[in-house]
C-alpha cells in the first residue's frame, strides 16, 4: 500500500510539473520578449503586393513604400499618401496619377479600408466593422526599381512607435459621437467663414481653417487611438487655426466633458473642438477638399496651388 500511495503521489507530482513546464513555453511562444503581434508593425506592411477580392484592381500590383502607395494599373499609376499604426488602423488616399489614369476616379476598396491584419504572410484590409474588402497577397520586384525605395530607415520606424495614453481625466471618444462639426474652442477669427473640422460617417473629413480647405481619411479605435491621412489642401496665407493639421498630427482624441481634445503621439495637447451649434441652410458652396474633388469649392478666391492632384 505504500509504496503504491507513494507512487500515485510521485504520478500527480510529475503531472503538475509537464503542466506547468507546457504553459510555461506555451506564454515564451506568444509573448517572447520584445515581440509584436503581426498587426502591430505597420513596417512589414513595405513592399510589393498583388490585390485580390477588389473588383476594380483584383490582380493589379500596389507598391507601398514609406513614403507612398501606388496601384499599378494598365492606365499608368496612381499615387496615394497612406498612414498606418500599431493598433492596427490603416487608411489610404489618392494624390495624384501618372499616364491615363484618373485621380480623381473612386478606389472602392482603398476607401473603405479602415484597418489592417497580417496572416500568413499576406495583409488583409478592413473596413470598419472588420470585414475584409482586399487581401494583398506577396508579389515581385517593383515595376520601376529606379524611381522607387523600399527601405525601412530608423526614423520611419520610429513613426510607428506606440502613442501615449489619454490623461486620466479624459474619456477616450468613440467614432459614433465623433462624427459630426467641429469648431475650435476660443478666440476670435477675422475669416467670414470660421474655421471648422467636419468628420463624416463614411470615414473622411473636411476642415477649413479659415482660409484653406483640406480633407483625407480618419478613423478612431475604442481606446480612443486616432488615425488620419493629411489630404489635398489649398495654400493660402493667412492667419488661420490648423484643425485640419490638428486631426492629422493627432494619436488620440478624448472628451473633457463636451470638448473634444486631440493629442498628438506624445500626448501633447494639439487642440480642443466643440460641437457646432446647427447652422440656417445656405446656398454658399463647400469650403472644403475632399477624394473626388480636384478643386476647392470655397467662396474665397483661390490661387490654385491645391487643385491639382495629377503627377507626372
Amino acid at each position: 500500500m505504500r509504496m503504491s500511495e507513494l507512487s500515485r503521489r510521485w504520478t500527480g507530482t510529475l503531472v503538475i510539473v509537464l503542466a506547468v513546464a507546457l504553459a510555461g513555453c506555451a506564454a515564451q511562444r506568444t509573448a517572447a520578449p520584445g515581440s509584436r503581434p503581426d498587426v502591430s508593425d505597420p513596417t512589414r506592411l513595405v513592399g510589393m503586393w498583388k490585390v485580390t477580392g477588389a473588383v476594380a484592381d483584383n490582380g493589379n500590383i500596389v507598391g507601398l513604400t514609406p513614403s507612398e502607395l501606388i496601384i499599378y494599373r494598365p492606365c499608368g499609376e496612381l499615387m496615394a499618401a497612406w498612414n498606418a499604426d500599431v493598433h492596427g488602423s490603416f487608411l489610404g488616399d489618392i494624390s495624384g496619377s501618372s499616364g491615363d489614369c484618373d485621380p480623381l476616379a473612386p478606389v472602392a476598396w482603398l476607401e473603405k479600408t479602415a484597418a489592417y491584419r497580417l496572416e500568413d504572410g499576406n495583409a488583409a484590409l478592413l473596413d470598419v466593422e472588420g470585414r475584409t474588402v482586399a487581401l494583398l497577397v506577396p508579389a515581385s520586384e517593383p515595376p520601376r526599381p529606379d524611381r522607387e525605395s523600399f527601405a525601412i530607415t530608423d526614423e520611419f520606424r520610429r513613426s510607428f512607435a506606440d502613442t501615449a495614453t489619454l490623461p486620466s481625466n479624459l474619456r477616450p471618444a468613440g467614432r459614433a459621437e465623433l462624427v459630426g462639426r467641429w469648431v475650435p474652442v476660443g478666440g476670435v477669427q477675422a475669416s467670414p467663414k470660421p474655421a471648422h473640422l467636419e468628420l463624416r460617417g463614411d470615414g473622411r473629413y473636411a476642415a477649413w481653417d479659415g482660409c484653406n480647405g483640406s480633407g483625407g481619411g480618419w478613423t478612431v479605435k475604442p481606446a480612443g487611438t486616432v488615425l488620419a491621412t493629411a489630404g489635398v489642401s489649398t495654400l493660402i496665407g493667412c492667419d488661420n487655426v490648423p484643425v485640419g493639421q490638428w486631426l492629422s498630427s493627432a494619436r488620440l482624441a478624448g472628451f473633457d466633458g463636451e470638448t473634444l481634445v486631440l493629442f498628438d503621439p506624445q500626448a501633447a495637447e494639439l487642440g480642443r473642438l466643440r460641437r457646432a451649434k446647427p447652422a440656417a441652410s445656405s446656398t454658399g458652396r463647400s469650403n472644403s477638399v475632399t477624394r473626388g474633388e480636384a478643386h476647392v469649392s470655397a467662396s474665397v478666391p483661390s490661387n490654385g496651388s491645391g487643385g491639382d492632384r495629377s503627377a507626372d
